[in-house]
This record gives C-alpha cells, structure tokens and sequence, in this order.
C-alpha cells in the first residue's frame, strides 16, 4: 500500500481524484493528518523563460508574452515543534509515478512515520529539489521571483475544503511567501 502526504494543491481529494481520472476517491483512501516537524514555505522556483518540452509555462495576460520569471511554489522545510497540515490519498504506483512526472521540481522522499498518524505502507511526499531551490534563490537576488497568483488561490482552496479550522491551521503553518504574487496564466502542453 502506498500513500503521498499532499501539503499544498495536492491536498485538494476533488480536483486530484479529477486530475488522476477517478470520479473521486473511496472512503479510507484520504486521510486529513499532519506532518510533524514541518512547515511550508515558498521556495521552489522554475525559470519560466526557459522552455521545457511537456512543462507548463506563464504568460502576462495583458500581452499574452512568456512572463521572464521565476514562478514560486510551495514547499516544506524542517521545524522542530511545528506540524504542517495535509490530506495523504491512497496511490497505486500508475498514479505515483504519474504524481512523480507532474511534480518534476520535486524529489519524492519516503515518509513514512513522519506523520501523526499510521495510516500502513509507505508514505511518499514531494520536497523541493535541490536544483529547484537554488532557482528561487537566483530569481530572487535578480528580483525576478512571483507567486503566481492562481496557484496561490489553488492551494489555499485546498485547505478551504476541508472546513474552516484545516484553513487557519494552514495559515498558522505556512510562511508566506516573500516575494509578491503575481496576475500570470498558466499554459499547458497536451498531456501525453
């Protein structure tokens, strides 16, 4: 059995069952709970200025042109005391590597026991990469870094799903981020 522990859009249960093609996901197989010793913060980057094949990109939607930035998501970090709310979901490994392919900012680390509950099997989550975080750094000394807007909506509405109490318990774990949001639309390419 194997589980991930979504602490930022992937804690959304309607929209990833929707994204893996579930109609949703059976009753056992999400579970709120927290991860001990953590927090999230907004660290991981990617240059939008360069082009990667099969990669979502950004645009300004006042000119339709690449947006030249690095866009931020969120991430976590080791905090002794804290504990970062999130939603573990039940995975085959199709869906798992699937997950791996959509979170290519991300290394997948194993943790199981990390959680504040025992939910059986293993227990992946998606960290920052390194080469991510390095991004972010260089983006912001060039004070070229954003959070785009959207994506900051899409992760908060994550936790806005499971009540109001998982909302501020979110906020309270989360540092915000410290570079500015940003108006920017998101262009896929066809998946696969």
């Amino acid at each position: 059995m194997e589980w991930v522990f979504g602490y930022g859009s992937l804690a959304d249960a309607a929209a990833l069952a929707a994204w893996l093609g579930r109609a949703s996901f059976r009753p056992g197989e999400t579970v709120r709970c927290r991860l001990r010793d953590h927090r999230r913060v907004w660290n991981v980057a990617r240059d939008n200025a360069v082009a990667l094949e099969g990669r979502p990109w950004y645009v300004d939607p006042a000119t339709g042109a690449r947006a030249d930035v690095h866009v931020t998501a969120v991430n976590i970090r080791p905090a002794s005391g804290d504990a970062a709310n999130g939603l573990a979901f039940r995975v085959t490994r199709t869906e798992r590597d699937r997950i791996d392919r959509r979170e290519f900012n991300y290394d997948r680390i194993d943790a199981t026991g990390l959680l504040d509950r025992e939910l059986g099997g293993t227990v992946w989550l998606y960290r920052g990469s390194a080469a991510a975080r390095a991004r972010y750094d260089e983006g912001a000394a060039a004070h070229r870094v954003v959070v785009a807007r959207r994506y900051f909506k899409i992760v908060e509405t994550a936790f806005v799903s499971h009540g109001p109490g998982w909302f501020a318990e979110y906020r309270a774990s989360t540092d915000p981020p410290a570079v500015p949001l940003a108006d920017l639309h998101r262009t896929d390419w066809p998946e696969p």
